[in-house]
């Protein structure tokens, strides 16, 4: 049976509040990496808040939910690598380039995964991916200025940075679908975020922290963005899929991009020209033709 409107409704509420988080998200950790926080430092605090945040709930809500399989251990484990991997690269990004520019150029990634999975049949892609995959195209050189030898005065590294997250984030989202053949997504990412965290505390552990992050200034920032960055609008998302179908919620996922752009705008005053609005614009149209066209199919 269909959800009905009222559920509907309060789906498209439940993705677009997560959509408004996790554009707030990116505007906390920005603050925080001026403040002088590492990407690798927010990384392994924001993974285990976020971690026990979703371990409560599924304690308190789906005990049963978080019982594994040995089979589900070594996709798991990617999982978590993956989710890590996507997080730092993204953190990096955001932290040397403006906030909407970082975004856009990761969530241009399914475009490129239409266009790769195409390839990888040996098929033709239809005309509303090939669209879609000029148009993210089209916006990216727009918003990074690539025919300029100033690369609109964007942070090399930052770029750099971007695009690696861009490939990160395929490779989370490839590794999300195979764990997703048999672990509930609460699951799948409450365990993955112990997992980036583990591997995160390997390359930095507990004690070699910097004391300047235990400030009361940062850590109330720091938790904003394990509690309100992840685990609510993680779990707002998994509700919403419950009420809606999975076009409809991602369409209303692209709401982060915009929300990002505006907070960023008028907090942290990261201004977009009007070429890189125009970016923007391209790639979140192209992303909206991905969503139907899956939908059709």
């Amino acid at each position: 049976m269909k959800p009905g409107a009222p559920q509907r409704l309060i789906g498209y509420l439940m993705a677009t509040t997560a959509a408004i988080l996790f554009g707030l998200n990116g505007n906390f950790s920005r603050l925080l990496f001026d403040a002088g926080i590492s990407p690798l430092t927010l990384l392994e605090l924001r993974m285990l808040i976020g971690g026990l945040c979703l371990l409560l709930t599924l304690l308190i809500w789906n005990r049963s939910a978080l019982k594994l399989e040995s089979r589900n251990g070594g996709w798991l484990i990617v999982f978590g690598l993956c989710l890590a991997l996507v997080s730092y690269t993204y953190f990096v990004a955001i932290s040397r380039l403006p906030l909407a520019i970082a975004l856009v150029i990761q969530f241009s990634a399914s475009a490129w995964m239409a266009l790769g999975e195409a390839v990888w049949r040996r098929r033709w892609p239809s005309r509303p991916v090939l669209f879609a995959v000029c148009l993210s195209f089209g916006g990216v050189i727009l918003l990074t200025g690539i025919w300029q030898q100033s690369l609109n005065g964007l942070d090399a590294l930052g770029l750099i940075f971007a695009n690696l997250s861009l490939l990160a984030y395929i490779a989370y989202m490839l590794a999300g679908k195979r764990v997703g053949r048999t672990l509930p997504a609460l699951t799948s990412t409450t365990y993955g975020a112990f997992i980036a965290c583990f591997f995160c505390l390997l390359v930095q552990p507990p004690w070699s922290i910097p004391a300047a992050t235990w400030q009361p200034q940062h850590l109330w920032l720091i938790l904003l963005v394990g509690i309100l960055g992840m685990a609510i609008p993680f779990s707002l998302t998994l509700a919403a899929l419950r009420r809606l179908d999975a076009t409809r919620a991602g369409i209303a996922g692209t709401l982060e991009l915009v929300a990002a752009s505006v907070i960023g705008y008028f907090w942290l005053g990261q201004h977009l020209t009007l070429w890189q609005i125009a970016g923007c614009t391209l790639v979140l149209i192209g992303i909206i033709i991905l969503q139907y066209e899956q939908a059709i199919e």
